[in-house]
């Protein structure tokens, strides 16, 4: 009975207390006074708050886990670094070192229920005070500290030059925010020294120089940084800081007692004598503004003489970058692009922008950057926003037509390698086969899917939109079920993660066609009979263009992106802009509103020179380069005497010619006859494939003409060809030639289409040479149209599996088209007027070697890669080639 009253009075009592705004204090890992750390240790996030209740001496290596927080006792907590201390957070889990009256992180430490609030110099210091000590601190954040007296700091460093403290904030101490004492320590950049009682730096460093870079040193009380005791006239015992940012672009305040250049119009934190300043971020920029980074969507980045570029090809952001100049940017200096490989991972390309930023912010000496993203490009500017390793170094995003939960348009491309008819996406078709092809792959379907092309699947929509066109085009079923997933946009759309986008400015600006039937919703799908691709389900008449709507459903939107994506209601946007513009047209559309949002002010003008309906698309299957003349004498491509380019034609885009993948494009081409030159890097049969691409500006949708060349190719040799474009088409212009067969009135000899003279004939042996000329050329055509058909096989065995892998079937592939060399080389022969007996033999030698080599490969790998059925036809096909 006793021990149950007992219980009860406690259970009485402590519903008081917490009546009364008083509890317990929340759970916390004791560091006891006077605590001594003489073995390795690690602090765990699970483990924390730590709660220092006075002294801690680290006398062997710590580590202290991301997102743990340390808390020290009031006026009493300090730690003393003999050894290591390694505290290396994340942006997103930074370690916290502040006050145990502090309750916003990991609560009421002290039990008080909040009736203290955190103040300066509640706690002592964290101090380097041994030479043997050394330290890597980052992503920290040392809070209320310096509580000691004027001479101490929240953080210490003390006669130790192996100490590094990056991507930090030092906030709140009653003194100093850091003190550097003796020798300087290895690095301090990129920190936040602010609103401190007294210097955010103080220096006394014994006739050394200490460099601190990059940092934000702005509203501390006495001074943003001061040197004890400077030798003036020596590099001695200077602290150089330069390039910081001091609170104001007008960079410190410094008035100089010894003749020093000062800087007496600064409005930013006070230095001292001794101070290096000079230059400071946000000088010479007039307005303070940060410098800006417009990333490209999708296709937008191509390297121009290796060197990646901003879509040379359709210039969708010339005109925005023209406005930026034109409103005091500079290029290099605060106006920068960011190019990627646009194929790759947008994760991948989001760590290439983090480096990109750093430079931007080490040239520049600014803390933060702005970013226009436009399309895919606000994906990745998010990857990076909400990813572990961000430094928080962007100030403001702007999104600009971005698919935030992905484009139903993307899921043709997907899933079959298919795409629609604008612009944009014919001449990316076109320019794709041409890289599946030369990179091994049968077709853009194996090529996006076997690089893979990983942006591709990164724009798949995460929402529904695929429909049963055999149930009366009801919902088949709820993403992710029977849809290709987009795991890298579920991640990025995370609840947890899209949090981070709050702490940066962001602006989405969104095309809304006033066309309620502009852009591509959803699908009306049925299953698909073919074994590789439209795995999810075909769309209804896909293939049959005047039918194909019935399995295409359009809505609201820019013409590539939803509106339903672009707003994504879930992601936490600042400010929404809308344009009735088409996709590719925003940047340009946007000009003013996007320059207003980034400086406060809106431009009178505005640049529109680029405008980019049609364009024209040479392609080149190998082995040959290529030089294009316009109807203007303009040139374009490879300079066959030099060795170097021609960049003559304005706008025009050059792939170069050390690449395997040769093409270019001339925007809005002059109608007129072209001259295509090429020349010869190897032997064998070349394709100059050439495309008049015209997007209609009131439906959107293009079309397109073609005209190809076709010769066959010898090193260094020049061949000249014309196109001819008349307005929405281009066609070859057929060059004079000889009738197919002369008879020779001396000799009475047919030849194809030659003459022979009576002493050429002489010179070779008439049986064999009367053999060769008769040579039926049908035949010939006939042997090559074999090969292509054999070609065709292949592709068949490997998508039935009779040839068990890509790799193997791109072999045999590979090797048939150097018979198709020969074989062409050996017809060519024939036709010669220099006869040689010599060549021709040595081309049937070839031939047949070639044919006899790929046998053989083939029956090697049988039965591991080639069954027998498959075996027996590939080879018997193969004799029948032979010469």
């Amino acid at each position: 009975m006793r021990r149950g009253f007992l219980f009860l009075t406690f259970l009485f009592l402590g519903t008081f207390v917490f009546s009364a705004g008083f509890c317990c204090a929340a759970r916390s890992t004791i560091v006891p006074d006077n605590t001594y750390i003489r073995a390795e240790t690690t602090w765990k996030k699970a483990d924390s708050p730590y709660l220092i209740k006075g002294f801690l001496y680290v006398q062997a290596p710590l580590t202290i886990e991301p997102g743990t927080v340390v808390k020290f006792e009031y006026q009493k907590g300090r730690m003393e670094i003999e050894n290591k201390l390694t505290a290396v957070g994340t942006e997103k889990d930074k370690i916290i070192f502040t006050s145990s009256r502090d309750d916003s992180f990991d609560g009421d430490t002290n039990g008080d229920g909040g009736t203290t609030t955190p103040a300066k110099g509640d706690w002592l210091h964290i101090n380097f005070g041994s030479s043997t000590a050394s330290g890597e601190m980052r992503h920290v954040s040392i809070l209320y500290g310096g509580g000691l007296n004027w001479a101490d700091a929240a953080l210490v460093i003390n006669n130790n030059d192996d100490v590094s403290l990056e991507r930090s904030e030092v906030k709140y101490s009653k003194s100093h925010g850091v003190m550097l004492i003796g020798a300087p320590p290895t690095t301090i950049e990129e920190n936040i020294f602010s609103n401190n009682d007294y210097c955010g730096i103080y220096a006394s460093i014994g006739g050394k120089t200490a460099v601190i870079r990059y940092n934000s040193i702005f509203g501390n009380k006495m001074c943003g940084a001061k040197v004890f005791q400077p030798e003036y006239g020596s590099p001695k015992d200077r602290l150089d800081a330069r390039n910081n940012w001091w609170g104001n672009a007008s960079g410190p305040q410094y008035r100089s007692n010894f003749g020093w250049p000062d800087n007496r119009s600064g409005t930013g934190d006070i230095i001292s004598d001794g101070v290096l300043f000079d230059p400071w971020q946000g000088k010479n920029t007039n307005t303070g503004l940060d410098p800006v980074i417009v990333v490209p969507g999708i296709m937008g980045s191509w390297r121009v003489n290796g060197v990646w570029t901003i879509d040379p090809i359709f210039h969708t952001y010339d005109n925005l970058r023209d406005e930026f100049l034109a409103n005091g940017y500079e290029d290099g200096k605060t106006f920068f692009t960011f190019p990627y490989e646009w194929r790759n991972s947008n994760v991948d390309n989001a760590k290439l922008l983090e480096k990109k930023i750093e430079e931007i912010k080490k040239d520049t000496g600014r803390p933060k950057v702005d970013i226009v993203a436009h399309s895919m490009g606000g994906l990745l500017a998010r990857e990076y926003i909400e990813s572990g390793y961000y430094a928080g170094d962007v100030d403001q995003l702007i999104t600009v037509g971005t698919p935030q939960l992905g484009a139903p348009k993307d899921y043709v491309k997907w899933e079959a390698g298919e795409s629609f008819f604008d612009i944009l996406d014919m001449a990316a078709k076109r320019l794709l086969t041409l890289e599946a092809l030369e990179n091994g792959y049968f077709n853009t379907y194996d090529y996006i899917h076997g690089r893979p092309i990983s942006s591709v699947q990164e724009l798949l929509p995460t929402y529904n939109y695929l429909y049963d066109a055999e149930k009366g085009n009801a919902l088949r079923e709820s993403y992710p079920n029977n849809y290709p997933r987009n795991e890298f946009l579920e991640k990025l759309n995370n609840s947890s993660k899209i949090q981070s986008l709050k702490n940066t400015d962001f602006t989405e600006i969104i095309g809304k066609l006033n066309k309620e039937t502009s852009t591509v919703a959803s699908y009306n799908v049925t299953n698909s009979d073919k074994n590789d691709i439209w795995k999810h389900g075909y769309p209804k008449y896909f293939d049959i263009p005047a039918l194909n709507r019935q399995g295409i459903t359009k809505g609201i939107g820019d013409g590539t992106v939803t509106l339903i994506s672009a707003e994504a209601s879930a992601i936490p946007a600042d400010k929404k802009i809308y344009f009735q513009s088409e996709h590719g047209a925003l940047p340009t559309d946007a000009q003013k509103d996007i320059l207003e949002i980034l400086t406060g002010k809106r431009p009178v003008s505005e640049v529109k020179k680029w405008h980019i309906p049609s364009v024209l698309v040479a392609l080149l299957h190998s082995p040959v380069d290529v030089q294009v003349i316009s109807p203007s004498g303009e040139k374009i491509g490879k300079n066959f005497e030099t060795g170097e380019t021609y960049d003559e034609i304005d706008g025009a885009y050059y792939s170069g010619f050390d690449t395997n993948t040769e093409f270019l494009t001339i925007p809005n081409p002059e109608d007129g006859e072209y001259k295509i030159l090429t020349e010869g890097t190897g032997t064998g049969e070349y394709t100059v494939e050439t495309a008049k691409i015209t997007q209609d500006e009131t439906t959107g949708e293009a079309a397109e003409t073609t005209a190809t060349i076709t010769g066959t190719a010898a090193p260094d040799v020049q061949e000249e060809s014309k196109i001819k474009v008349d307005g929405d088409s281009v066609k070859k212009v057929e060059p004079l030639t000889l009738s197919p067969k002369n008879k020779s009135e001396e000799t009475g000899v047919e030849s194809a289409g030659i003459v022979l003279g009576a002493e050429q004939i002489q010179k070779s042996s008439k049986t064999a040479q009367d053999q060769i000329l008769t040579i039926d050329s049908n035949d010939q055509k006939s042997k090559i149209q074999q090969l292509d058909d054999l070609k065709n096989s292949v592709l068949g065995y490997f998508k039935n599996g009779q040839i068990e892998s890509r790799k193997e079937a791109a072999t045999i592939v590979k090797n048939l088209g150097h018979i198709r060399v020969h074989l062409k080389n050996y017809e060519i022969l024939g036709k010669k007027s220099k006869l040689s007996q010599k060549n021709i033999l040595k081309a049937k030698k070839e031939t047949n070697r070639h044919i006899d080599e790929l046998s053989v490969h083939i029956s090697r790998n049988f039965p591991k890669k080639i069954n027998a059925d498959a075996r027996d036809d590939l080879i018997e096909k193969l004799n029948n080639l032979k010469l």
